[in-house]
């Protein structure tokens, strides 16, 4: 990551370099441990979550980058195949069916996907 701009942002990536539907995943600061996160770009819209399926704790990718479901509408667990909601994190299918992933803050300024602190 980049240095933040002194306004408790800090840059992750450029947003067209995360495809439109698709994810990219990251390493950040989350409650001040470095964790697996990931950034889903649907549209001009941006959704962060720890990488960290709340069945297991384990991550949900299995490939790099690789966080949608076939129809790229849904957040698919590699592990179980659950699914969960782009917007809202929330399972709406699978073994952790009503459970949520941890949400990762995050927002596009002029054109950067950022991290807010």
């Amino acid at each position: 990551m980049r240095p933040g701009r002194g306004d408790g942002l800090k840059t992750l990536c450029a947003l067209e370099s995360i495809p439109d539907p698709g994810a990219r995943e990251f390493r950040a600061m989350v409650d001040g441990e470095k964790r697996r996160v990931f950034v889903v770009r649907r549209g001009g819209q941006v959704f962060g979550y720890v990488n960290s399926c709340p069945h297991v704790g384990a991550p949900l990718n299995l490939e790099d980058n690789k966080f949608l479901d076939l129809f790229q509408t849904s957040i698919l667990c590699a592990n179980h195949f659950a699914l969960f909601e782009i917007e809202s994190g929330r399972c709406t299918r699978g073994p952790c069916n009503g459970q949520s992933l941890q949400p990762f803050a995050v927002e596009i300024r002029d054109g950067q996907v950022m991290q807010l602190e």
